[in-house]
């Protein structure tokens, strides 16, 4: 079920039997944020995170700001959607711009892309628009500490779990250790449980491991372009 900062605010009192002057909302505020931030600092990929987003490239343009994009926090696949189109592969931005140099970097349909400076990277740069669909994970929403009836942007299993961080915080101030301690590790044992099912490996499918799989590299590109240029 899901939670929101009033519920949340209401737990903790009732919990601690502490009432709004001994236990001001803005102390329980603060330790809901704490522990919020302590969670998505385990996973960069948990899945109420994930998010499709599209943009359009511009004609010579190499380099899209990636937050004008969307509020990314990790991509992970650019696709061009065009007739024509294909996934783009990712590669290292030094590697990218020893090949695409000088007379080389030729504006043409973009096949692979990178990330620098915040920004998203696109090789060859664009000769015309084309649509792009990216999926990435979104950063984490904070807009419930302003708006105490939204629900908290965490994934439900957390929302019975972060009022137990919230009391560890409120007897450590109360110097209460042993409740504290108890709490606290209660917090602890929930979100590992949480991590492990949420974060398991899907069923549906076998797991191939990175040596398993032949993916397209640059050097099988160049290697590739080399055998074509021989016919011309």
């Amino acid at each position: 079920m899901a939670i929101t900062l009033t519920t949340l605010r209401s737990q903790v009192r009732d919990m601690s039997d502490l009432d709004a002057t001994d236990l001001s909302d803005g102390v329980i505020d603060q330790f809901a944020r704490e522990g919020f931030q302590r969670i998505y600092a385990l996973e960069r990929r948990w899945p109420i995170l994930q998010a499709t987003y599209t943009f359009n490239t511009v004609a010579d343009q190499r380099e899209y700001t990636i937050s004008t994009i969307g509020d990314i926090r990790e991509i992970i696949s650019v696709v061009d959607t065009s007739t024509q189109g294909a996934r783009l592969h990712l590669i290292d931005y030094n590697q990218a711009e020893m090949v695409w140099l000088g007379n080389l970097d030729v504006a043409a349909r973009p096949y692979f892309y990178s990330f620098w400076n915040k920004k998203l990277q696109l090789w060859a740069k664009p000769n015309i628009v084309y649509p792009m669909t990216v999926r990435a994970f979104r950063n984490p929403v904070y807009s419930w500490l302003d708006d105490p009836e939204e629900d908290i942007d965490l994934d439900e299993w957390f929302h019975a779990i972060l009022p137990y961080f919230v009391l560890a915080r409120v007897y450590q101030r109360q110097e209460d250790s042993d409740l504290s301690t108890m709490y606290m590790r209660s917090f602890d044992e929930g979100v590992a449980f949480a991590r492990r099912d949420l974060m398991k490996a899907s069923s549906a499918q076998p797991v191939v491991m990175s040596g398993g799989r032949q993916y397209p590299t640059l050097q099988r590109w160049l290697q590739t372009l080399g055998r074509t240029l021989k016919n011309y």
